[in-house]
């Protein structure tokens, strides 16, 4: 990073590129006059001049929009979202910008006609005005320091940034809290709603940021990963010349660069909003991956160059498995057909699974594939074409090579998968010669690489590995475990049973199955479910029998027809409570983005490998890793491009080391032998800092021991999956690990516990802690004789302990009062001076003596407390009345649920607010008066005191 800039370094390091990048920022004071309404998020008078300026032709000659057209228009625009909620009316302003606005023009001749005018400049970027400003802050308790940047175009607002600064404690927030604050759009709430017209979201923190379309839960959320990304591009960047140089700029953080640079530069902005934004299924807006978007340039890029025959240039693009491929090829179709340059090119795609079409039940059925290639290949049917594989197949081996003549005809792109290229290499041969004109263009998730020269697919033209996928967010890592891990039966089979071999294994396998479901899952308290591949309905039907005499697991047998869609519609939709689903046919075409773990018994070809690891990878809330285990059947653990694979979970193993030497960095030697005096290395020491500011010496180690205790328990999850399974010094080591991670869970607790931030824990960290506990290995000592043990004291000669604990306890009631925000900085300030005193009894004599102050200044010098904060808060706004017993309920009624709220997850505390807080008021208050009380108790009662 360059300079620390302050309390909102990430807002001034964000708006120091944005304005780089040529967009212009607008202060407070000059938002008012450009908005036609006070109420609204539209700059009235930024689109105004647009309007103006747009001509539209009518035999021949150029007319500008009548006044009232251009009224119509900016009413529209406006008043677009105000009914919908955020994902419908973001999908509404996106058709609105992309189809344009329509009006109704009056000619000099008395006629009339309809007018479709586009609200941005595709082709010239610069002609459109780019401004970016501050939203109106949102008093949120959970996220004072998240400060909000909306981006205009023409006026319309369509990006909204969350740059999360520090927080009261002066730590930096994450990612993670700016994409809760921006969740908010999609509650009922009312007031402070973001931009409803915004079409992209991003969030800062100090360390990056990743963006995402609006509706897309935390998980979905993705890094952007610009291709050829280099320091060198973040210098020339940040020596561009910066537009209106009287305002003073920090120079800003290379972290955000890569981002801003990739999602918000305008030309980049218009060509992700024009070609690469769609909405699908039940109303979800989706958003080009780094991969998928660069992956279609690259393809545009070499379909626009010609070879020495003037053939177009074709090549290979491979994305990781689950990273979007399908999707990826829609985004190309789309660029294809909006480009002129290919307007002449026409598309067949050869599929292995060719997209069901509805079927009338009353008609007879449509024209067969073959007859429909057919005409496709003599330039009658309509482009792209999809055709199946085997069809495209069996015309290649019947069709005869064209003549010279023939070979004159229009372009054509062959699009095809890794499923194409398992092909016969002869029919290979005489698909190129039966069309010498085409361009073949590959999608894969791996490099395709033929045995024979003559088989060239096509030289590499974008890679997106799975590193980079996995680092990006897009998928979580999966991981192979590849070694044995039949354990003994958990049933006896019966003696009179004539058990056979092939039902031995399975048995042998549902037991494992159950073990590994059970250690993974159910323990580790993650709400996922698991998928069994088989090859026939008989051995799927054999396998739920014997999971089913286990006993230990849910399960649902499900066939897959050649398009991987259920053979039965029954099967569509699989209950909540099953566990694992048995799957026998083809693999499934959907992902379900709840399957974590993969358990295959059966033989599967290069593309299906790789096609079943895309089934389990997509990001889950309580997914931080998917788990492939083999039964020494698919042939994954010797399949060529082990690099495009899931890794083995040795490698995790091998990390365990490393990653407790990590760990025993952050405490004193001889840490094992001593949990006191690691407790008390770890402990708040307060000092006060050389701008007056208290600090505490040992947060940041704490801060790294929460962190670090956390990844270590994800890795020895990972690590240990097949435990049952391990022996000898496996077993041991395994073991080790257990006991090493239960004791730092153990510090971490009591440590949190002194600091006082048991609230730091989130829904991942408590899992860890709970699995540590639960697989904590027993420890058997010899008995021991406590009377010969001299007790020990504990001493703190100096007091030092004692009045660090008794600052930190201050320190955090101050945050609790529910005072106003400059109260508490007022408070906390001289009590950061009592700092300035030397440890020892004069510190603590001090500190004691602030604490009776502010008790008397809490209790108003009476000695009894204020009966009821909901009371206050209804005083405040409303004044004395003459109910007041039914004023004291109603405040009463507000102190039950805000303490309900306290008692809940930290996560849902206005989410708990809002539900039941809304309902009761409407009973006794007016609409108006609902709001404001929302709003008030919203806003301070984070900070009352629990209970």
């Amino acid at each position: 990073m360059s300079v620390n800039h302050g309390r909102f370094g990430v807002r001034h390091s964000a708006l120091g590129w944005l304005r780089r990048l040529g967009w212009n920022y607008l202060e407070a004071r000059e938002l008012g006059p450009l908005r036609g309404l006070p109420e609204s998020t539209l700059l009235e008078n930024r689109l105004l001049p647009w309007l103006r300026r747009f001509r539209f032709e009518r035999h021949g000659e150029l007319l500008p929009l009548s006044p009232e057209g251009i009224h119509e228009i900016i009413s529209a625009v406006d008043t677009c979202c105000h009914s919908l909620d955020w994902e419908a009316s973001s999908a509404t302003a996106h058709r609105l910008l992309v189809e344009g606005a329509r009006t109704v023009q009056q000619l000099p001749d008395g006629s009339r006609t309809e007018v479709l005018v586009p609200l941005i400049d595709w082709e010239h970027v610069q002609r459109n005005h780019w401004d970016m400003a501050d939203a109106e802050p949102y008093p949120d308790p959970l996220d004072p320091d998240i400060r909000e940047l909306v981006g205009y175009v023409n006026g319309i607002p369509l990006v909204v940034l969350a740059c999360v600064e520090r927080d009261r404690e002066k730590r930096w927030g994450t990612v993670a809290a700016g994409i809760s604050h921006l969740w908010r759009g999609k509650t009922a709430f009312v007031s402070h709603r973001p931009a409803l017209h915004a079409q992209l979201l991003l969030c800062l923190d100090r360390r990056g940021g990743c963006y995402a379309s609006v509706g897309t839960p935390a998980h979905g959320w993705m890094r952007w990963r610009e291709h050829g990304w280099s320091r060198e591009r973040v210098d020339q960047l940040r020596e561009r010349p910066v537009p209106f140089a009287e305002v003073t700029l920090d120079p800003p953080w290379a972290a955000h660069a890569e981002l801003l640079q990739g999602v918000l530069g305008p030309a980049r902005f218009l060509q992700l909003l024009r070609g690469f934004l769609h909405t699908g299924a039940h109303g979800r807006r989706y958003v080009a991956r780094p991969g998928q978007f660069f992956a279609v340039q690259h393809a545009l890029q070499a379909l626009r160059s010609r070879d020495f025959e003037g053939r177009r240039g074709g090549g290979q693009l491979c994305l990781a498995a689950g990273s979007g491929l399908q999707r990826a090829r829609y985004w190309l179709l789309h660029a294809l057909r909006a480009d002129p340059e290919f307007e002449g090119l026409r598309i067949l795609l050869p599929v292995a699974r060719p997209t069901p079409t509805p079927q009338d039940h009353k008609r007879r059925s449509g024209p067969q594939a073959a007859d429909q290639l057919t005409e496709f290949l003599a330039g009658h049917a309509s482009s792209p074409h999809e055709v199946p594989l085997r069809v495209f197949r069996g015309w290649g081996r019947k069709a005869a090579p064209p003549t010279a003549a023939a070979d004159a005809g229009t372009e054509i792109l062959l699009l095809v998968d890794a499923n194409f290229w398992e092909s016969p290499p002869a029919l290979l041969r005489r698909l190129r010669r039966c069309l010498p004109r085409s361009t073949w263009l590959t999608l894969s998730s791996q490099p395709i690489l033929l045995p024979a020269a003559d088989l060239d697919p096509g030289a590499p033209l974008y890679h997106y590995p799975p590193e980079h996928a996995v680092a990006d967010g897009v998928v979580v890592p999966a991981w192979r475990d590849g070694g044995a891990i039949y354990p003994v039966l958990s049933r006896d089979m019966p003696a009179d049973a004539q058990a056979t071999p092939g039902e031995l294994r399975q048995a042998q396998v549902a037991t494992a199955i159950s073990q590994h479901f059970h250690g993974v899952v159910r323990v580790a308290e993650r709400n996922l479910r698991g998928t069994l591949l088989v090859e026939t309905p008989k051995e799927a039907e054999d396998y739920q029998r014997a999971l089913h005499a286990d006993g230990r697991l849910q399960t649902q047998l499900t066939g897959y027809d050649s398009r991987g869609l259920p053979t039965q519609r029954a099967s569509e939709g699989i209950p909540p409570q099953v566990e694992l689903v048995i799957a026998h046919g083809d693999l499934p075409a959907s992902q379900d983005a709840r399957l974590g773990l993969l358990y295959v018994d059966r033989p599967l070809s290069d593309p299906e490998r790789l096609r079943a690891v895309g089934l389990i990878n997509a990001p889950h809330p309580d997914k931080r890793a998917a788990l492939v285990v083999d039964f020494h059947a698919s042939g994954m653990n010797d399949a060529p491009g082990q690099e495009w694979m899931p890794g083995s979970v040795q490698v995790n193993r091998d990390a365990l080391a490393r990653d407790d030497r990590r760990l025993q960095g952050l405490l004193p030697e001889r840490a094992e032998e001593n949990f006191h005096a690691c407790r008390d290395h770890l402990a708040p020491d307060w000092t006060l800092g050389a701008h007056g500011d208290d600090i505490d010496l040992n947060r940041r180690r704490r801060d790294l021991l929460h962190r670090r205790v956390t990844e270590f328990g994800q890795r020895l999850q990972v690590a240990i999956a097949s435990e049952a399974a391990f022996t000898g010094e496996q077993a041991a080591v395994s073991a080790r690990y257990r006991s090493t991670l239960h004791r730092y869970s153990v510090l971490r607790d009591a440590v949190s516990q002194l600091a006082l931030e048991e609230d730091r824990f989130n829904p991942e960290d408590l899992r860890v802690r709970h699995w540590a506990r639960e697989r904590a290995p027993a420890v058997h000592e010899e008995p021991l004789d406590y009377q010969a043990v001299a007790p020990v004291e504990q001493s703190d000669p100096a007091g030092r302990q004692q009045s660090n604990e008794m600052y930190t306890r201050l320190r955090h009631q101050l945050g609790q009062t529910g005072e106003e925000p400059h109260l508490i900085e007022q408070a906390r300030y001289n009590l950061s001076q009592i700092l300035l005193s030397p440890t020892g009894q004069m510190r603590l004599d001090a500190l004691q003596a602030f604490e009776a102050t502010q008790q008397v200044s809490l209790h108003g010098g009476s000695g009894v407390r204020t009966p009821s904060r909901g009371l206050a808060v209804l005083e405040g706004l409303f004044g004395p009345t003459r109910h007041q017993a039914d004023r004291i309920s109603m405040g009463a009624l507000i102190d039950v649920v805000v303490a309900e709220a306290h008692a809940g997850p930290r996560i849902l505390f206005h989410e708990h607010l809002r539900d039941r807080l809304e309902p009761l008021l409407r009973r006794h208050l007016k609409e108006v008066q609902v709001q404001a009380v929302l709003h008030a108790v919203l806003s301070r009662a984070h900070d009352w005191p629990p209970g």
